[in-house]
């Protein structure tokens, strides 16, 4: 075979090979495509279960709440101290369950894809001012506010704040230390307002710190809580472009510290 017949066959091998890469090409993208539909419309099915499911703990939980607010509110007649003392419980544990409701909502929307934020321009100060008095009255714990200074307007999503704020200041409040206080602070360092949420507590080891943003893992020693307030509260913060951070030793308390870019600001 001479030179010439060789090379071509070569090429025609080469060609051969070519067509057959690129359809195995071509059957692995077209796989791809279809797993990832088909793992976008699971998605979107646990998404809907989990707002179906949502809806009908709620739904019941709210009642209890209601039945449990009039009984504590004495509507239906004087309590024992002992009697409003489990009345309380019931009405905490109702509120407890039903952020727990949301926060699974918040989270199977988020991994669908179908959460978004709307920003609007908020005064900060005065979203933290209210969301700590709204707070006060739920924890035994004394919450301070340090968020002196004019009005200062940011385009922010204020409800997904005011979340990341109760998720944290609960997180708090949860610390072990009976009597310590919970300090909310705001600052502006260039072109981002930082808020830090610090609670007097035990603080964490290095290894609970290590699981704080997996799902379903807690920071606390003995397990308290369910630990998915700060996995959602990371990602309700990296929607606004900020980031979430966490100071912690044992023995010395903790401090959850986010930041929320400003931009442009007003006022």
């Amino acid at each position: 075979m001479s030179p010439e017949h060789v090379t071509i066959v070569v090429l025609a091998v080469l060609l051969v090979v070519a067509a057959a890469a690129i359809v195995i090409l071509a059957i692995r993208h077209r796989r791809s495509r279809r797993r990832i539909a088909e793992l976008d419309a699971l998605s979107l099915r646990r998404a809907d279960q989990v707002s179906a499911l949502s809806h009908e703990i709620r739904t019941p939980l709210a009642i209890i709440r209601g039945s449990a607010e009039l009984l504590a509110d004495e509507s239906a007649g004087p309590l024992t101290p002992h009697q409003t003392r489990f009345v309380r419980k019931i009405v905490d544990n109702a509120y407890s369950t039903i952020a727990l409701a949301e926060q699974l909502l918040v989270r199977a929307r988020i991994e669908a894809g179908l959460f978004s934020i709307t920003r609007v321009p908020v005064d900060l100060r005065r979203l933290l001012r209210e969301i700590v008095e709204d707070m006060s009255p739920l924890t035994s714990r004394t919450i301070v506010l340090d968020a002196t200074g004019a009005p200062t307007l940011i385009d922010i999503d204020p409800e997904t704040v005011r979340q990341v704020m109760t998720n944290l200041i609960n997180n708090a409040a949860r610390s072990d230390v009976e009597g310590s206080r919970i300090e909310v602070r705001l600052w502006w360092a260039d072109d981002e307002a930082i808020i830090a949420v610090s609670d007097g507590g035990t603080g964490m080891t290095e290894q609970q710190r290590d699981r704080l943003f997996t799902r379903f893992s807690s920071g606390q020693p003995l397990g308290n809580g369910t630990g998915i307030g700060l996995y959602i509260s990371q990602q309700l913060v990296e929607l606004h472009d900020g980031r979430l951070f966490v100071d912690t030793l044992t023995g010395k308390g903790t401090t959850v510290m986010f930041t929320l870019p400003s931009g442009p600001r007003h006022g």
